[in-house]
C-alpha cells in the first residue's frame, strides 16, 4: 500500500527534475533556461558546452546556440539579445561547472 502512495510523489520529483531550469538537465543537455518576468531570462551553459562553441559568449556561434535553444523550448521566438551588463561582464555568473548569461527577448 506503501508503495502505490509514494509511486506518483516519486514521478513528480524525477519530472520536476527534469525541468529546462534543473540542474540534471544541464548535466545532460549542455544548458539550462531560467525564465524570468519581463521578456528576461538566463541562460546558464555548461563549460563543456561552451568550449564546443568556441569559448566565448560574445561569439556569433554562441548566439546561434542560444538562438536555437530558446525557439525549441518556445521562449523569444522573434530573438535575443544579451542584457547590457553582459558586455562588461558584471552580470556574468562563472561556476567550476558553467557560465549563466542573463538575456531579453526582442520586440
Amino acid at each position: 500500500m506503501l508503495r502505490r502512495s509514494l509511486l506518483p510523489v516519486l514521478a513528480a520529483l524525477l519530472l520536476s527534475s527534469c525541468s529546462v531550469s534543473s540542474n540534471w538537465y544541464l548535466m545532460e543537455s549542455g544548458y539550462s533556461i531560467d525564465a524570468r518576468e519581463n521578456d528576461e531570462f538566463a541562460i546558464e551553459v555548461h563549460l563543456n558546452e561552451l568550449k564546443q562553441l568556441g569559448g566565448e559568449i560574445r561569439s556569433a556561434e554562441f548566439r546561434l546556440f542560444v538562438s536555437e535553444r530558446l525557439k525549441w523550448h518556445g521562449v523569444c521566438e522573434r530573438g535575443w539579445e544579451p542584457l547590457p551588463c553582459v558586455e562588461d561582464g558584471s552580470c556574468v555568473q562563472h561556476t567550476r561547472r558553467s557560465v549563466t548569461v542573463p538575456g531579453r527577448c526582442t520586440p
